[in-house]
């Protein structure tokens, strides 16, 4: 992997694994490894105002250490993916609303990391030279440039 530049190896870790207990990779989809999901988040992050970008990592680390404070006995990316996705279910059902709604905003980074790596586009079916091409033909059909 190229290096990264708003993550640190270890981040890039808990990121990682926090979007391989997201998306449980399978059915004939590619790891989280070898996808750009992790290049993907951090490009992002590098793009975020400083405070937003230090929330951010600040979030990864709560979510890593999240699972010894509710009583699992490990730190996240030490837990079994079933136990990881039972940590997050709890959080996403957590009495307090800040919790689920912090739980929602990084699994929604994480899925649109994965599934915006084109080769998870590709087995998803998803074409975008089709629709490329269907656009200009379009364009073409009505005059426009």
């Amino acid at each position: 992997m190229a290096e990264l530049r708003a993550l640190s190896g270890r981040e890039a870790s808990i990121f990682a694994c926090l979007t391989d207990t997201v998306v449980a990779p399978g059915d004939g989809l590619p790891p989280v490894r070898d996808t750009d999901a992790v290049r993907f988040f951090d490009d992002w992050l590098v793009l975020l105002p400083r405070p937003n970008r230090v929330a951010m990592r600040g979030l990864l680390w709560a979510a890593e250490l999240g699972p010894l404070a509710a009583g699992y006995g490990r730190r996240l990316r030490r837990l079994d993916r079933a136990r990881r996705t039972e940590f997050l279910r709890g959080v996403e059902r957590a009495p307090r609303r800040q919790l689920r709604l912090i739980a929602k905003l990084m699994e929604g980074a994480a899925q649109l990391s994965y599934y915006g790596d084109d080769a998870v586009l590709g087995q998803l079916g998803y074409d975008p030279e089709a629709n490329l091409e269907r656009g200009r033909r379009l364009r073409a059909a009505e005059g426009r440039p």
